[in-house]
């Protein structure tokens, strides 16, 4: 059978045996009023519906534990992320100052090459003036 052919049977059978559950719960209890139960049978029937209760509390117990761990370790995986990231800009910061202290020592001796050149040649000694440089 398809997929919809049994999406379709199953609420159909539901609505069909549904009237004789209903029936068949009315015959129950008219059987059952005429029950009395001994102090016996009434302490197990409080028993069992107090470990019902008790039950409900650890699962709620379990509940809060559970989203309590969870968000504990959602935080430590973002604290991890985020150390990680500051640890990452940190050495990323040191390499760019590395790269440019280097480039900085090369300009100074291409500066100090150009003045040089500047003392010979007046053509260069005049560009440097004109870029504030002599």
């Amino acid at each position: 059978m398809r997929l919809t052919h049994k999406l379709i049977l199953i609420p159909m059978l539901m609505l069909l045996l549904f009237p004789l559950a209903l029936a068949h719960g009315e015959e129950g209890n008219s059987a059952g009023s005429n029950i009395v139960l001994t102090p016996a049978d009434q302490m197990i029937l409080d028993r069992i519906d107090n470990l019902g209760k008790n039950l409900n509390n650890r699962i709620d117990n379990l509940w809060i534990t559970m989203l309590g761990g969870f968000l504990g370790v959602m935080a430590f995986i973002g604290a991890i992320v985020f150390w990680d990231r500051r640890t990452y800009l940190k050495l990323a910061r040191e390499e760019f100052r590395n790269e440019i202290s280097d480039d900085r020592k090369k300009l100074n001796a291409m500066l100090a090459a150009m003045k040089k050149l500047a003392n010979q040649f007046p053509e260069v000694s005049e560009v440097l003036r004109n870029f504030g440089l002599l």
